[in-house]
């Protein structure tokens, strides 16, 4: 019996600047390139030119002309009322027909679409799906996860898309409970396959100091966009009592502004915490790989899990962690991390300070990396191994009678 082709989604525009999600992206990207499945061959598919220079695959499939007729005959579709029937008909027919040319051409390539993102560009074509959190179910509702229709369009992007699925990745443990929790998906659907640090961890990510951490001799990090639910201003009323233990400590926030920038800056000056908070906004792998290395610590008091990838990071590179008491969080560092209630700035700034002690007195807690991309491929294997059983059960007919 032949391999089971599984076609990689690349998408056209990926920034960096997306954090965590093209961290997980491109690793995840560049493993899959050059790891040999027992009972799977991998492809790359896209509908449109790969931007950046790290993606430079040779089983690239190009659909730009058909997935563009596609997109203009849906978006008319849309448009059209009831009382156009003739004409939607018209259309829907059309679109019906660019679905199956579309299909007949992936299936000369690929079996199934494996998203590496929590997205899906083709639903009529058998595929995986990764979700990484049901942050709209799971934590409070923030603007980014509940509000101006982002509660709408999570509810349906998930419960359809994942619903729809051969199969839907998680990234932990705690995730795939939170997926049969809120979702209520067979667990025989839900696999896991392990959240792992991005590329700042690689051996050949050469550590850079950037030019605004001169002076910084004492200082702790949070590296994480503007969101509400990243929890800034928690830690920000945390920073007065730990300031109080280390007057020269000085709190490094990196990240891009995802609209809530301006109100964190103005709690650091009614706090008054100019001196003690430096802002570098986006950084790049060196220099967080440099942050990471001479700090005294991550101090992570995100709201939505289940998991995250600083954690990891810090924890591969010898840095300490202090982060919020997720179960996500406590499976990935188990006794490494110094856990508090995200939403109590004095358990923030215990938990904070005993790490910093810690730090300076030579003291140091025992990782046992269980989270990495050779974890995450190893998982693969029997996954895809599972997955051609299944999408072997039919051709590339899926018209039953």
């Amino acid at each position: 019996m032949r391999k089971l082709r599984v076609g990689v989604w690349l998408y056209g525009k990926i920034s960096p600047q997306l954090g965590g999600a093209y961290g997980y992206y491109s690793e995840m990207a560049n493993a899959l390139n050059t790891h040999s499945f027992k009972d799977a061959e991998i492809v790359f598919l896209s509908d449109g030119k790969i931007y950046s220079d790290e993606f430079k695959y040779n089983k690239i499939l190009w659909k730009p002309r058909r997935s563009k007729i596609l997109k203009f005959l849906l978006k008319i579709v849309s448009s059209f009322d009831p009382f156009g029937k003739k004409l939607r008909k018209k259309l829907e027919e059309a679109v019906e027909k660019e679905i199956s040319k579309l299909k007949k051409e992936f299936y000369q390539y690929a079996d199934v679409v494996y998203y590496l993102t929590q997205s899906c560009a083709y639903p009529d074509v058998p595929y995986v799906y990764t979700l990484w959190d049901l942050g709209h179910y799971d934590s409070f509702a923030f603007p980014e996860v509940a509000m101006n229709g982002n509660f709408e369009i999570r509810k349906k992007s998930n419960e359809l898309l994942a619903h729809h699925a051969l199969m839907i990745f998680t990234e932990s443990e705690t995730g795939k409970k939170e997926c049969e929790k809120y979702l209520r998906i067979n667990e025989g659907r839900i696999k896991v396959v392990p959240i792992f640090p991005s590329g700042v961890i690689d051996k050949n990510c050469h550590a850079k100091k950037p030019t605004k951490m001169e002076g910084a001799d004492l200082f702790i990090h949070f590296p994480a966009q503007y969101w509400a639910h990243k929890n800034h201003y928690n830690l920000l009323q945390a920073m007065p009592m730990i300031i109080k233990a280390f007057p020269k400590i000085k709190l490094v926030l990196t990240g891009s502004n995802k609209g809530n920038g301006e109100y964190i800056s103005s709690v650091i000056n009614d706090l008054v915490l100019q001196n003690n908070v430096l802002e570098l906004g986006f950084v790049s792998l060196e220099e967080m790989r440099w942050i990471y290395e001479n700090s005294h610590g991550l101090v992570m008091p995100t709201l939505l899990g289940p998991t995250n990838m600083p954690p990891l990071e810090a924890a591969t590179l010898g840095c300490p962690v202090s982060c919020t008491n997720l179960p996500g969080h406590i499976e990935e560092l188990g006794d490494y991390g110094y856990y508090f209630n995200a939403l109590d700035p004095e358990d923030i700034a215990t938990k904070v300070i005993k790490m910093i002690k810690d730090k300076r007195s030579g003291i140091t807690k025992k990782y046992e990396p269980k989270f990495s991309i050779n974890t995450a491929i190893k998982a693969l294997d029997p996954i895809f191994s599972e997955l051609r059983h299944i999408r072997f059960c039919w051709g590339e007919n899926d018209k039953m009678a």
